[in-house]
């Protein structure tokens, strides 16, 4: 026998504790001589002996109980076959419900269904007293039913039904995970071994083979297992030719956020994820579901990626889903198409800080900015944009609400305070955009302290002092936009329509070197190499710093044809966070803003036609939609109130699936070690240890019993003493008594208590 808490065993003389009472009690009992008592004498002697018998099993019981309860606490355990238990296993189907499962097999038979019928023949070989549950592998692992459960027919019955109304997901398993919450779930009591039974299709890219740190783990977690667990991987084979699968990784766009008319520029990254070389066939681009563009795909050598680009612009206000999809019928259709959401606005507010707004136009800071975005003193132009400028003094900034603004723009920085600095910081936190210029009124020492603050602040570098640029046509310092592929910088490296790298710098402010360990987002670099501008993102939000001023001061910036792309597409990508985010991975919660709304609910339909009631959350100017359940890649829509109207989101999936590469001879021998490590302990354990079954249940009932017991035997010595009849006080009763008494003592004892009483009567 063994203890589970062995420590609760230094209780065990507590269950002399009532033998010991009982003595005590009796040691505190005095004698007193009562003559009176002659006559009960006799007749309570022929009780004393059957009570003394009650009272010492009394005491037993009650030790008893004293024992049973400690025992209980100490869990334990015994050898199975001295209670004639059943050597019981939990069984754990994994199934691999990954985007993979949907091609087919060498029947033809799509592999997720040949994983379901694997699993119901698992199902029947599990005996009623073993325990069984189902685990999903994708998108993570996910189980089917709350808990184990005894594999009786009307479990078996209920697992076959969640069985049948599954589907596979469009992204990928993680079947290293899996495994891990496999081992790791809790048993139900009386469990001797467990054994997983894993359905895949083997496929390389949900294995994750490569990271040695975690099978490593899983090693050290099966060899510390409390029961021994054994592995067993149903390897389903796909057809021959499902290697050969084209697919659309990606959908991406210059910007998401544009105005009426605006061109956007989409690239669709379209790769060759088989084997063998691939066929060429079209990509056909729709815009909320109209077929409106089409592009060649040529053939493609295995691993090989094209880019389909496309430049289209939108006439109306509005949210598109964009869709390319390829019109190809290979192994794995569902990552033949992806969606890219581009919303069309009217504006987008911007505050530019204007330090002399009483100057003549050319000669104030943010001139050429507002005229980047389209804007002449206040007016604007035919080539208006999307972004729409409010100017303001910097002593306004400490009394304006920033939040209002999609970014802040600070073209020529002048001296600001600590106060406003830490509202710029708590602004771009939130997910608002920064954009400053340092110029000749800038305070170094002021901006080191508070904006950059040893590195807690929202910029990325300190600055170290203004330096003078070589202005010989020889040794011009010019911007060098190839070095980095930073996006927001993607249009300026356009040589033939942009003049970036011609853009002559004369004078700027140089940037610290950056502190051991910390390596800062470059956006524009110099042909002498060192940083012009530098970024960081703080919160939700990003902030921009350059080292020269958004006029005509120290560079040829705003004069280049560079200035305009720059405006826009920076100004785009800062505004980025505080957008309504249609375009998301998995993971990523969808929030939707609606201004001027009052409605409290909304629906959000999910890929798998799942409906999602949602209740908003007042925010000022109106609601907000949030939810987290985006776990699951594709389309949703979200339809708020009873308009009927359908505002879409796009999560986009993991193009690692689409890679149908199985594993290899290495990658399944580490795995074979793996998960073997725990059919190897098998044996051993089983040597080691006889199986055991719990007893603390037994002595749990067995305390219950031995209290009642207590209790009746104990209301049987009180009706015993003390009688159940009433007294009865008439004086026939009490005749009745005396002559009953006179009849069961002899007459000597008689004569002589009546003679004792004769003494003791007073004398005449």
């Amino acid at each position: 026998m063994s203890f589970l808490s062995i420590a609760f065993l230094f209780a065990l003389p507590l269950a002399l504790a009532p033998v010991l009472l009982h003595l005590f009690d009796r040691q505190r009992k005095v004698v007193i001589e009562w003559g009176a008592m002659q006559f009960l004498a006799e007749a309570a002697r022929r009780r004393t002996s059957t009570r003394r018998l009650q009272q010492w099993l009394l005491l037993l019981l009650r030790s008893l109980a004293v024992l049973c309860l400690v025992l209980a606490l100490a869990r334990p355990l015994v050898n199975s076959n001295w209670m004639g238990g059943v050597d019981r296993s939990d069984t754990i189907l994994i199934i691999d419900n990954s985007m993979s499962m949907i091609r087919p097999d060498a029947d033809g038979t799509a592999l997720f269904q040949a994983a379901l019928q694997k699993a119901g023949v698992e199902l029947d070989q599990i005996s009623a007293s073993d325990s069984v549950r189902v685990l999903l592998a994708s998108p993570y692992p996910i189980w089917l039913n709350s808990a184990s459960l005894r594999a009786n027919s009307d479990v078996q019955t209920t697992i076959r039904e969640q069985l049948a109304s599954l589907q596979p997901t469009l992204t990928r398993s993680d079947l290293l995970a899996a495994t891990f919450t496999a081992v790791q779930t809790e048993l139900i009591p009386g469990t001797k071994r467990r054994r997983v039974v894993m359905i895949t299709d083997s496929q390389a890219a949900d294995w994750s083979a490569s990271d040695e740190k975690s099978w490593n783990q899983l090693r050290t977690l099966l060899q510390a297992s409390v029961v021994p667990t054994e592995f067993d991987v149903v390897s389903l084979n796909p057809r021959q030719n499902s290697t050969t699968n084209l697919a659309v990784n990606q959908i991406h766009g210059n910007r998401t956020q544009v105005g009426p008319r605006q061109i956007v520029t989409l690239a669709a990254q379209v790769q060759n994820h088989g084997s063998t070389p691939s066929d060429p066939c079209l990509l056909r681009w729709k815009v909320s579901g109209t077929e409106t563009h089409q592009s060649d795909i040529p053939s493609l050598a295995p691993g090989a990626i094209h880019e389909a680009i496309w430049k289209h612009s939108f006439p109306d206000l509005g949210i598109y889903p964009v869709v390319g999809e390829l019109a190809i019928d290979d192994a794995l259709i569902p990552d033949n198409r992806e969606t890219v959401i581009i919303e069309v606005v009217d504006h987008i507010p911007v505050l530019v800080v204007e330090s002399a707004p009483e100057a003549s136009e050319v000669m104030q800071d943010a001139f050429f900015v507002q005229a980047a975005m389209g804007w002449v003193n206040g007016e604007p132009l035919a080539t208006q944009g999307v972004f729409v400028p409010t100017l303001v003094k910097p002593d306004r900034l400490e009394q304006i609400e920033l939040h209002d603004y999609r970014a802040v723009v600070i073209p020529n920085l002048e001296d600001v305070s600590e106060e406003v600095v830490k509202k710029l910081q708590g602004y771009v936190a939130d997910g608002g955009g920064l954009w400053v210029a340092l110029g000749p009124r800038t305070d170094l020492e002021r901006f080191n302290q508070y904006f950059f603050e040893d590195s807690n602040g929202i910029a990325p570098l300190a600055v170290d002092r203004i330096v003078e640029e070589s202005d010989s046509n020889e040794q011009k310092t010019l911007i060098d936009p190839f070095v980095t592929s930073h996006p927001a910088i993607a249009s300026l490296a356009d040589n033939s329509r942009l003049d970036t790298g011609t853009i002559a710098v004369s004078r700027r402010i140089r940037f610290s070197p950056p502190l051991q360990g910390l390596t800062p987002s470059v956006l524009l670099n110099l042909t002498n190499g060192e940083p012009l501008v530098v970024e960081k993102t703080t919160g939700r939000g990003r902030t921009i710093i350059q080292g020269v001023p958004l006029r005509l001061q120290w560079s040829d910036l705003a004069k280049s044809q560079a200035f305009v792309v720059i405006v826009q597409d920076w100004l785009n990508y800062l505004t980025q966070p505080l957008a309504t985010r249609h375009n998301l991975i998995i993971g990523e919660p969808i929030s939707m803003h609606l201004t001027g709304n009052e409605a409290q609910e909304a629906t959000l339909k999910t890929p798998q036609g799942d409906d999602i009631e949602l209740t908003a959350d007042s925010t000022v100017g109106g609601t907000t939609f949030r939810t987290s359940r985006t776990m699951q890649p594709g389309d949703y829509s979200l339809e708020v109130g009873l308009s009927g109207d359908k505002i879409p989101f796009h999560v986009q999936r993991d193009s690692r699936e689409s890679n149908l590469t199985p594993l290899s001879t290495s990658e399944q021998q580490l795995i074979s070690s793996s998960t073997r490590l725990g059919q190897a302990i098998i044996s051993e354990s089983l040597n080691r240890a006889t199986p055991t079954d719990p007893v603390w249940p037994l002595l749990l009932t067995l305390l219950a019993g031995l209290i009642v017991a207590e209790l009746l035997l104990s209301g049987m010595m009180s009706r015993g003493r003390f009688g159940t009849d009433p007294i009865a006080e008439t004086s026939e009763h009490m005749a009745e008594t005396q002559t009953e008494l006179a009849g069961q003592f002899p007459m000597e004892h008689r004569t002589r208590t009546d003679r004792r009483i004769d003494l003791n009567e007073p004398k005449i």
